[in-house]
């Protein structure tokens, strides 16, 4: 590690020195199982509306000797999908070599579910000319996307050729998939090359057809693979229901989240049923900031068969900003009557922390006079000169508490915030420099009343 980062990572340690879990406003026991060398643990929800910094900066671990212990934020990672691989059923078409794929026509049976029976080619072609075309390849009834093809063949010879695969959801019209993609199989001194992938770029073709070119005679296609996109796994979001007020201009919904949260996803509630609007979503930091534009769209509550359709969620790059605003355009009649719920969403963050010290550890947040404190991630959780990296159960962060004083002269930094915050400043700025304005002047005019008072 650099000295420079040396340094700052043991800036960062020694920084919460000399604090005391009752120096904060909230505290909350962690709960660990087995022994273990470093704990990781999410965020609580209340520990955003109740930190004294935006940045989380003023978050603490102490343990039960109320001693600091080191913790760092570990990033929040969005889960992996697996490539799923599905083999593909087989059909050999055999036709007229002069006409080709595109001249000869196929009659498809198939199942009432969609899947092939059986494949015929209609033409009659003459012995001598009756040539293997190429292959059609049913999937099943995956809906997901097709990432590509993987060939699995049997030859005695290296070759070096091209395969061309085409779409159909309905065996009339067919679009290409893949053109000339090269596959190839080549030997020499002992040594072996081979490409058999066949990328396909997430096609959504319910059927496939493969021909293929500079293959040799002894050339057998024993089997087909599908490589399958699998559907993005969403990650485990905490969601809060938040309830509006009318805003001042007809279909404005406003919002108080009452902290910071890293929001990035935005669910709504509609109160009527088939209803459908055109929607702005807008943020601010203070009452007297204003808005920005954070995500528009459409957002329905449709009747279906089988329950009510709802828009999708709507994704916003993370924000925290404390304060939102629905705006509804009114053609159509907005939303109707009823009240209109916002539900937010984001990734809690993920504190990892050394178990230095006797347990039961704390977590502590609400201390306007803190620095921040945590620790680059590799500092707190290093590696072992064997590679590996300590494991890292997971804790549990139990009951809130909150300290009985939060008065101004305990926390004024929090107050000072909590003021600007939710009262218009601008406004109490204005209202305070008229007042002064008037009490100049009438100091002014009292001096001037007793100086004209007094005899020449």
């Amino acid at each position: 590690m650099k000295p420079l980062a040396l340094i700052t990572a043991a800036l960062a340690l020694a920084a919460p020195a000399g604090e005391h879990p009752g120096d904060f406003a909230y505290t909350a026991p962690i709960s660990a199982g087995a022994a273990a060398s470093h704990y990781r643990f999410a965020l609580p929800l209340e520990a955003y509306r109740g930190a004294a910094r935006r940045d989380l900066g003023d978050m603490r671990i102490f343990n039960a000797a109320g001693e600091p212990v080191p913790y760092a934020f570990a990033p929040r990672e969005l889960p992996r999908a697996r490539v799923m691989v599905q083999s593909a059923r087989i059909f050999p078409l055999y036709g007229d070599e002069a006409r080709g794929l595109e001249g000869t026509t196929v009659r498809v049976e198939r199942s009432a579910r969609g899947s092939v029976l059986s494949v015929a080619v209609t033409d009659r072609a003459a012995p001598a000319r009756r040539r293997l075309l190429g292959y059609l390849l049913d999937p099943g009834g995956t809906k997901l996307l097709k990432d590509a093809l993987v060939l699995d063949w049997d030859t005695a010879d290296g070759f070096s050729g091209h395969a061309q695969v085409e779409g159909t959801d309905d065996f009339r019209q067919w679009h290409s998939v893949a053109t000339r993609a090269p596959i190839l199989a080549l030997q020499h001194a002992g040594a072996s090359l081979e490409r058999s992938r066949v990328e396909l770029g997430g096609s959504r073709a319910r059927y496939l057809r493969l021909s293929l070119s500079g293959v040799p005679k002894g050339f057998v296609l024993k089997a087909v693979r599908l490589e399958l996109r699998p559907e993005s796994l969403q990650p485990a979001r905490a969601w809060l229901p938040l309830a509006g007020v009318a805003g001042k201009a007809s279909g404005e919904w406003l919002f108080d989240t009452g902290g910071h949260f890293p929001v990035d996803r935005v669910r709504l509630q509609l109160p009527e049923l088939n209803t459908v609007a055109q929607v702005q979503l807008l943020t601010r930091e203070r009452v007297d900031d204003r808005w920005r534009l954070v995500a528009l769209g459409i957002t329905y509550r449709l009747a279906g068969d089988a329950g009510d359709v709802v828009s999708p969620e709507f994704a916003a790059s993370s924000h925290s900003e404390r304060y939102w605003m629905l705006k509804v355009d009114q053609k159509g009649g907005g939303l109707g009557a009823g009240e209109v719920r916002l539900e937010i969403g984001w990734l809690p963050h993920e504190l990892v922390f050394a178990a230095r010290g006797v347990p039961p550890f704390t977590l502590a947040y609400g201390n306007d006079k803190s620095m921040p404190g945590a620790a680059p991630l590799a500092v707190v959780l290093p590696q072992r000169p064997d590679g590996a990296t300590p494991s890292t159960p997971v804790a549990t962060v139990g009951a809130i508490a909150a300290r009985a004083d939060t008065s101004f002269a305990a926390q004024p930094l929090r107050f000072v915030r909590e003021l600007t915050e939710r009262r218009d400043v601008r406004k109490w700025l204005l209202w305070g420099a008229l007042v002064a304005g008037v009490l100049v002047l009438a100091w002014m005019a009292m001096r001037l009343l007793r100086e004209l008072g007094k005899p020449s």
